[in-house]
């Protein structure tokens, strides 16, 4: 997880420069080509890509939407987002994913509320709430200057 995150912010912050020579989807399509043809690379030389001969349409079904809705939309609004503002502010949109995955699952699957989920959604706003709020303190108003 650690490394992931590591991966995650400098991504967020070297990639910039990338997307402003460029653009946003531009940006977006070649790093996924890229990451595609690894795995699809990876896949063929392990062996493990016979597995997908075994799914039936559940299967399929899931790995879509989890391409499209969980991959790509995904990284769509969030190059989008690194290209309107700073890191810091895009990378606290991670924290909400568990966030809407705990919340989708009391729903879905009739997962309890516990009270390690409260006081986790209760850390994760004061998080978001601490890294937006700190660099935005208010200066005193400057005095006007005096009349000649």
């Amino acid at each position: 997880m650690t490394g992931a995150v590591l991966c995650m912010a400098f991504y967020n912050v070297w990639s910039r420069p990338f997307m402003q020579r460029s653009s946003a989807l531009g940006f977006l399509c070649v790093g996924m080509g890229a990451g595609a043809a690894v795995l699809v690379l990876i896949g063929v030389v392990t062996g493990r890509a016979a597995v997908l001969a075994g799914f039936g349409a559940p299967q399929w079904i899931a790995g879509i939407y989890l391409g499209i809705g969980g991959g790509a939309l995904a990284f769509i609004l969030w190059v989008m987002a690194l290209q309107r503002t700073t890191p810091t502010l895009v990378a606290n949109t991670m924290t909400v994913n568990p966030i809407a995955a705990g919340l989708l699952a009391t729903q879905l699957v009739d997962e309890p509320i516990t009270l390690n989920l409260v006081v986790g959604l209760i850390a994760v706003f004061a998080g978001i709430w601490i890294a937006t709020m700190s660099g935005q303190t208010k200066a005193a108003p400057s005095p006007a200057p005096p009349k000649s």
